[in-house]
């Protein structure tokens, strides 16, 4: 999935760099139990996903209250992405059996 914050292009993949960023930030690993703690991982996807581009969070959300469409859009592309890192782990499992 690709965005586009202040006219930079940025192709979206969630990786462990994303991880531990929000780790490094949050001090704990991303168990989401509120609008913070999601809105922060996204902000941590954003952010790696663009080695070369860096905004604060403040940056993030004024972009995210002017886009909640793509807000909307970006969360299912994680609860996507997990769902299908989370089939591969399955199909491993059952491989082994």
């Amino acid at each position: 999935m690709t965005i586009k914050i202040n006219d930079k292009e940025i192709e979206l993949k969630q990786t462990i760099r994303s991880l531990l960023m929000y780790e490094n930030i949050q001090g704990e690993s991303y168990q989401p139990k509120s609008l913070n703690d999601i809105l922060l991982y996204i902000f941590c996807v954003v952010v790696s996903s663009s080695k070369d581009y860096s905004f604060d969070y403040d940056t993030f959300i004024d972009w995210v209250d002017e886009h909640p469409d793509e807000l909307t859009q970006i969360v299912k592309f994680i609860q996507d992405t997990q769902q299908n890192q989370n089939n591969i782990k399955k199909n491993k499992t059952k491989k082994k059996e």
